[in-house]
């Protein structure tokens, strides 16, 4: 009997200490204790980086600057960058070889790292919001200067910044979905009065069958003293996990007091390259229905042979693996998804190669459009109370499409992608 009150005691106690804890502070307890477990299924994940620059000068209009594709690679501490397809990975920073413009970095794991695990990081609950058709719980965080090891490379220069901003967390997995970041204490050494990120992280499936929470997409905003503005939108594709092989310190110099600029930091695991210019036709071999995730596995198989200078390449029937990018589910104006599948790999003869393609076409099949064409507007003047002319406006909304990557709009309350779903790719080269 005794004991039996004692436990009920305790349990008493414990239930009074849970309604007294403030809200959200359990929650972000949980957020961190998971973030911590996962930091090290991070390390030596690479992906494919797409950025997209655009600048505007004074005055003037926002126009395209390139496209860098980079290699990223995460090894525990920083992020090392190669070329793609690249197997020699280098700290140097992209920005001192690629010349004008910005480039972001940090985004793979190193935010999150220092906002979810630095002791000087205020954070502060701001209860749910709905976000994407889902409640997610939002927290504002600030990390001060002195305690910030972000930094902000230019062509001009370099600085460590403070950072603010917010992120929201799933509740009931304890991942970050989507974090904002603004950056603040500004050092003189950098000619910018404002540089902002926003980073979307989703669940990526790997070859090996890991399931990891990565970042899917981001956008970088900076205004320079100048006038001018320059803005990234950043996408991550591709993403393999690394067997390490050899690694090299880089903060290290050689025997001849030198430090090394590129090193081995891993080998991939047998993953090839296709030749450019072929055209591949993937047909689905998984149904795909509006209750599945983001993050699942898709296969699909090679609709044909495909050959190349009357040499036979890829076998009809080979599998194609990949996974679901991006699923959302639309009321207004009308009911309509937005999808992406994203293929990352071929298997020919045994032997694994990286699906590097540009999606061409897509099966026309019921409910399947490129764009969405929103509803008809009307706008009547009166000229002189006499005439009357009546305007009529559409607008066409389009998705953005990446290498591997096939996005598209399904108009319908329910979504069904039937097996034998039919897309086709032209294969491009790893490097320009």
């Amino acid at each position: 009997m005794k004991g039996a009150a004692f436990l009920a005691g305790v349990m008493s106690i414990g239930v009074l200490f849970a309604q007294d804890v403030p809200p959200g502070v359990l929650l972000l307890s949980r957020v961190k204790n998971h973030f911590k477990d996962e930091l090290p299924r991070l390390e030596n994940i690479s992906c494919l980086e797409t950025l997209e620059r655009a600048q505007q000068q004074p005055k003037g209009r926002m126009q395209a600057l390139d496209t860098v594709r980079l290699e990223v690679l995460f090894d525990g501490d920083k992020e090392l960058f190669a070329s793609p397809g690249g197997r020699k990975f280098s700290a140097e920073h992209p920005v001192s070889y690629v010349g004008s413009g910005m480039i972001g970095d940090s985004i793979f794991a190193m935010y999150m790292k220092d906002i979810l695990l630095s002791e000087p990081v205020s954070n502060t609950y701001k209860g749910e919001e709905e976000a994407g058709g889902r409640l997610l719980a939002r927290y504002d965080y600030r990390l001060p200067l002195m305690w910030s090891g972000q930094s902000i490379h230019l062509p001009e220069g370099s600085g460590r910044v403070g950072l603010h901003g917010s992120y929201w967390v799933d509740p009931k997995t304890y991942e970050v979905i989507l974090l904002k970041l603004v950056a603040d204490d500004i050092p003189p050494t950098l000619p910018i009065t404002e540089m902002t990120t926003s980073i979307a992280f989703g669940r990526t499936r790997l070859g090996d069958g890991r399931v990891l929470m990565l970042p899917e997409s981001a956008e970088t905003h900076m205004t320079r003293f100048t006038g001018e503005i320059g803005n990234n939108r950043i996408e991550f594709t591709h993403c393999q996990a690394f067997g390490a092989e050899a690694k090299l310190r880089f903060d290290a110099p050689d025997a001849a007091g030198q430090t090394p600029r590129f090193g081995v930091s891993s080998i991939d695991d047998t993953l090839r390259a296709l030749p450019a210019g072929l055209t591949v036709a993937v047909k689905l071999r998984t149904q795909i229905s509006g209750e599945m995730a983001v993050g699942a596995l898709i296969d699909g198989v090679i609709a044909g042979d495909v050959s190349a200078k009357h040499k036979l390449m890829i076998r009809a029937g080979a599998p194609v693996r990949g996974r679901i990018r991006r699923l959302e589910h639309y009321a207004d104006p009308f009911p309509y998804f937005v999808v992406a599948l994203e293929f990352t790999e071929v298997e020919v003869d045994g032997i694994r190669y990286r699906f590097y393609a540009d999606p061409l076409d897509v099966e026309p099949i019921p409910g399947v459009e490129p764009w969405l064409r929103t509803q008809e507007k009307q706008e009547t003047t009166e000229f002189f109370d006499r005439a009357r002319m009546t305007y009529q406006s559409r607008e066409n909304v389009f998705l953005y499409d990446l290498p591997g990557v096939v996005s598209f709009f399904f108009k319908a309350t329910k979504l069904d992608l039937p097996r034998g779903f039919r897309t086709v790719w032209k294969t491009r080269a790893l490097k320009p």
